[in-house]
């Protein structure tokens, strides 16, 4: 069965700051191989889709890849290198694609994401616009995951820079493999993370679980907040002078 895409995670689409994908404009560059070009194109254009059947294509689109991944996976990885950094949504696609494609020859590429130091913040005021840190961040984390489905599925090398992660020089990183080593399921895995973390401050990471949003309790109210131990009569209004 597919797995849909993780809803946390950016997406391509056309408008405003997104990358608005197709033959002539999906961003991506060109690749040495045009068949190959072209499915990443595809595949691009099909992620970025909304509709009824936008995941069936895009699922489909993942399966035409999957048929040559010897030859995909080494290209996306190539792309990534050859795309400058300030090309964020693109970057972020070409690893996207990796993650979607589940594919065991993705992880040198993989590692090659994550090694890469992160530059300085090129945003004159990113606490107020977009900070390049974070998209670069962003990008890793979503290295991340897609080492994680791969451990999951039983992949050694996914494990092993997966655990290295835990050691990653910025938190968000660092967090995000704890928790994804924790939801793996690997008993073994999990108890080298807490070998490697134990007297740490990030020992705590391994009691974060995420959660999906739909399942936390929201608060009830519109404008204001509801209290759930008053009732609902408004207070009297005071005299008028």
């Amino acid at each position: 069965m597919p797995t849909p895409r993780n809803p946390d995670t950016p997406s391509l689409g056309p408008g405003g700051d997104n990358l608005e994908a197709g033959p002539g404009s999906s961003g991506l560059g060109s690749f040495s191989n045009s068949e190959i070009g072209e499915l990443v194109t595809q595949a691009a254009e099909t992620m970025a889709a909304s509709g009824e059947d936008a995941e069936r294509n895009y699922q489909r689109s993942l399966d035409r890849l999957r048929e040559r991944a010897d030859d995909v996976v080494p290209a996306l990885g190539a792309q990534y290198d050859a795309l400058s950094e300030e090309q964020y949504l693109e970057r972020w696609g070409l690893v996207q694609l990796l993650t979607d494609l589940r594919h065991a020859a993705a992880v040198p590429a993989l590692e090659n994401v994550l090694r890469q130091p992160i530059p300085p913040e090129r945003s004159d005021d990113p606490a107020h616009g977009i900070s390049t840190v974070g998209e670069e961040v962003i990008i890793r984390t979503t290295a991340v995951e897609a080492l994680a489905r791969l451990a999951s599925a039983g992949d050694s090398a996914a494990k092993e820079l997966l655990l290295r992660q835990v050691r990653h020089e910025v938190f968000t990183i660092r967090r995000a493999a704890v928790q994804a080593i924790a939801e793996t399921g690997d008993t073994e895995l999990t108890a080298r993370v807490r070998d490697e973390l134990s007297g740490t401050e990030d020992e705590r990471l391994l009691n974060i679980r995420r959660v999906d949003v739909r399942g936390v309790p929201q608060a009830v109210g519109g404008r204001y907040v509801k209290d759930s131990r008053t009732d609902d009569v408004p207070p009297p209004e005071p005299p008028r002078s």
